[in-house]
């Protein structure tokens, strides 16, 4: 295992605890359930944290847009792809522990590298407060906040937006499942608007999983509305 102080000098934050960050940092594979700053936990805590933060620097940058333009920005800077690219960064891939049957190829793994570094993000708040993790978030999203660039819009805004234009019921997302192993789990949910056949999405993570579910039914009602 790597020194993880180089860690801390991509996120320019040196922990109190640095319980905090091993936790963070050991995923799911090997954890000890003893452990009262899980991974998991850490990564529930640090998407919401993230969420905030992002939100909080978006609204005081952008002044003049409108809620749903606010949301299409938030929507890419919070994705699962943003924070993996963000990992990358900060080459966290190789400090990334997990159980030695794990293959973890180039670091390309998306799903491991986001998780991590929202539990990154979650280990920060425990051990400081909101005003430090959110130095830290825009230190490392700062020149993808700053770009100008609209983002275009992503499957669920579109598919929502879709349905108010053709006055349909707001669409549905359940029956969520997960296949295979921690390190390379599978989802599926379904998508279904009344009147409308329900459509089955996959993904390696939920939120992936719901877009690939938004997009097909996406196409479907486009395709009988022409």
């Amino acid at each position: 295992m790597k020194d993880i102080n180089k860690i801390e000098d991509s996120l320019k934050y040196n922990f109190k605890n640095r319980q905090l960050l091993e936790s963070a940092i050991t995923h799911t594979s090997i954890l000890n359930k003893k452990d009262d700053y899980t991974y998991e936990r850490l990564e529930f805590l640090g998407d919401r944290v993230l969420g905030l933060s992002i939100a909080n620097l978006i609204y005081k940058k952008f002044l003049n847009e409108s809620e749903g333009e606010l949301a299409r920005r938030i929507a890419v800077l919070v994705s699962g792809k943003m924070l993996a690219k963000i990992a990358i960064n900060i080459n966290l891939q190789n400090y990334i522990r997990v159980s030695d049957n794990f293959n973890f190829s180039n670091g390309q793994n998306y799903s491991i590298l986001s998780d991590t570094m929202e539990a990154i993000i979650g280990a920060i708040f425990l051990d400081s407060n909101y005003n430090e993790v959110k130095n830290v978030i825009q230190l490392l999203w700062k020149e993808y906040i700053l770009a100008d660039e609209m983002p275009p819009k992503d499957s669920k805004s579109a598919l929502q937006e879709l349905a108010m234009q053709l006055k349909y019921e707001m669409p549905l997302y359940s029956n969520y499942e997960k296949e295979g192993p921690d390190h390379s789990p599978k989802f599926t949910v379904e998508v279904s608007i009344k009147g409308i056949n329900k459509i089955q999405g996959l993904g390696q993570s939920k939120k992936s999983a719901e877009a690939d579910a938004a997009n097909k039914l996406l196409k479907i009602i486009e395709r009988n509305s022409n």
